[in-house]
């Protein structure tokens, strides 16, 4: 009897301690792991370089090629759309086939596009060119997401996406600021185009030589349709997505939009309304890694805490917002906004843990793919044009971004709501070991 009681506790005590969601992976403790998160970092802050020059130079584009805020608003809206129709099936190719080399190539693929943006002299021009972007952006932050949630353990997943998430509000900073300084010294709008499709490549050759887990296979990766349905039968997955969607709506909206608003509030040029937006935009950097550790010590205490810390900082995010058009030119409207640059971005980490936490390791790039589609499809795809249209109704820029803070109390909405079934949904997940390639 004393000898059953033994084993029986003993059986327990190894269930206990057994690894979950590949833990055991857990490279980051050494230089493999920070050489990927240093390499996805200033992927992701090329990334979003690229994106944000077009709002910095908006206003000498419009001069130049006589257009409306409206078909500024398409560009950034095809380019979105692009990375909403792509994401799954680019996030899905990397699950199966190679996370690196595939980021590699989209790398490269979104440089190349970058550079002939600065070639374009017209509207379908500029159009064709942010919709090849589009495309090559379209799989990266999965693959990025997927490669890091595997090399650091699970307990620190929030902090390091947060770490990565930082990036975002860098490259928005350094794409609108250099972008619009490049832009006024050389008298051209395209010239940062082509400037910062240089790093780009290079950094798409660095890719390669880093090491990641293998390809793990399961019954829920035998099908792109089967994924799918598999992630979607998920409902804190289904609610973490469409919050998300939310949340993206108001960020694209202002990312497109912020350094014209400014410009027009303030009575600024282009230049000195990329440096004011660029302030907001790197306030962020505060945000993105202290939502992730927040997040992480919250779900020490609380196994729900990721999705509550969601779900305050987007109302936080919505309320700063919302008093910061309200107050417009004075010193209280751009504190407020400030304060939106800090938390808008703080439910990024401990979200893209979420979607990495209640799945099988063989779909996190397709899980996180699948937030990607949620998020510009069913949200910060239309954002910029909505608001483009809006401003050229009402004309008054200020007014029709006040569409933004609604977007970002639903979100919060959502993530409590998510909140009720993550517990139980992280405990179906499949314990694997992942192993390095080269082993």
């Amino acid at each position: 009897m004393a000898e059953t009681k033994e084993r029986a506790a003993t059986e327990v005590a190894g269930r206990e301690a057994a690894p979950r969601q590949g833990e055991t992976f857990a490279q980051g403790r050494g230089r493999s792991g920070v050489a990927i998160l240093v390499v996805m970092f200033l992927l992701y802050m090329l990334n979003y370089m690229d994106r944000n020059v077009m709002g910095a130079v908006a206003e000498e584009m419009k001069r130049s090629l006589s257009l409306t805020d409206a078909q500024i608003g398409w560009f950034q809206t095809a380019f979105l759309v692009c990375i909403a129709g792509f994401a799954i099936p680019a996030a899905f190719i990397v699950d199966r086939w190679s996370r690196r080399k595939g980021i590699a190539i989209m790398a490269l693929i979104w440089s190349l596009a970058t550079a002939t943006t600065g070639l374009a002299g017209g509207f379908v021009a500029l159009l064709l060119t942010r919709v090849a972007v589009g495309v090559g952006e379209a799989g990266y932050s999965s693959g990025g997401t997927a490669m890091l949630s595997a090399a650091f353990p699970a307990d620190r997943r929030a902090k390091i996406l947060g770490i990565f998430n930082a990036s975002i509000p860098l490259g928005a900073a350094l794409g609108t600021v250099l972008g619009g300084v490049i832009a006024q010294r050389t008298g051209s709008w395209s010239t940062p185009f082509f400037i910062f499709a240089v790093p780009g490549a290079l950094l798409a050759a660095a890719t390669l030589l880093l090491r990641d887990y293998q390809t793990v296979r399961s019954e829920a990766t035998q099908g792109f349709g089967r994924a799918l349905r598999t992630l979607l039968a998920i409902p804190t997955l289904r609610l973490t997505y469409l919050g998300f969607a939310m949340n993206v709506f108001v960020s694209s909206a202002l990312l497109a939009w912020l350094p014209p608003y400014l410009s027009r509030l303030y009575g600024l040029d282009s230049a000195a309304a990329a440096k004011k937006a660029a302030l907001v935009f790197v306030l962020a950097l505060v945000g993105a890694p202290l939502g992730g550790f927040l997040a992480d010590k919250w779900a020490a205490r609380n196994p729900r805490g990721r999705l509550l810390s969601c779900a305050t900082t987007s109302i936080l995010a919505a309320v700063a917002l919302a008093a910061a058009l309200l107050l417009g030119k004075s010193a209280g409207g751009f504190a407020c906004l400030a304060l939106w640059g800090i938390f808008t971005v703080a439910y990024l980490a401990p979200g893209g843990a979420i979607t990495q936490d209640v799945v099988h390791p063989g779909l996190r790039a397709t899980s996180w793919g699948a937030c990607v589609l949620s998020m510009y499809l069913l949200g910060g795809a239309y954002s910029p044009v909505i608001v483009g249209k809006l401003s050229d109704a009402l004309g008054d820029i200020g007014q029709a971004l006040l569409v933004a803070p609604v977007a970002g109390l639903a979100a919060a909405v959502l993530f409590l709501l998510a909140g009720r079934t993550y517990e139980e949904d992280r405990r179906r997940v499949e314990p694997v070991e992942l192993v390095r390639e080269g082993k």
